[in-house]
């Protein structure tokens, strides 16, 4: 330890906006394909991506991660296999948003592929409880509007 850090104190300043304005960049980014190095394949339809911001949000990108030491280039997200194990476009396409920008965009019409989607992937910070109140109210509409 050298003299002048056994002494001086140390502060920290810390920005309220800087995580906000760095996950906006990133998405300026993926939406320019700006260092984008991984391709997600969904149906038929291709997203382009970071592979680190998608370890960082999901379990099974970050395992995907782990087990190969990078991400591919192209993954293929679990098509062919019963609907109920399936990512679809419906659903995966609001979490890639909700990946980059913290909001997840909803409907009445996608939030059980959102929901489906996002126990498959195992998407960190989309709380069970969420889902848990959004279902039923969902559902609740719908039975309403077929009386």
């Amino acid at each position: 330890m050298s003299p002048l850090s056994s002494r001086s104190s140390v502060f920290t300043f810390q920005s309220a906006v800087h995580t906000s304005w760095v996950l906006q960049r990133l998405n300026e980014q993926r939406l320019q394909d700006v260092l984008c190095d991984v391709t997600i394949l969904v149906q038929d339809q291709s997203f382009r991506a970071h592979a680190s911001v998608l370890a960082a949000c999901s379990h099974y990108f970050h395992s995907r991660t782990n087990v190969n030491a990078h991400l591919e280039n192209q993954i293929t997200v679990f098509c062919g296999l019963p609907s109920s194990f399936q990512v679809t476009v419906e659903g995966f396409e609001p979490l890639l948003h909700f990946a980059y920008t913290s909001k997840l965009l909803f409907t009445k019409e996608n939030i059980h592929a959102i929901h489906s989607s996002t126990n498959i992937l195992g998407f960190h910070n989309l709380e069970l409880s969420c889902f848990d109140f959004l279902l039923p109210k969902f559902s609740e509409v719908k039975k309403n509007m077929n009386v």
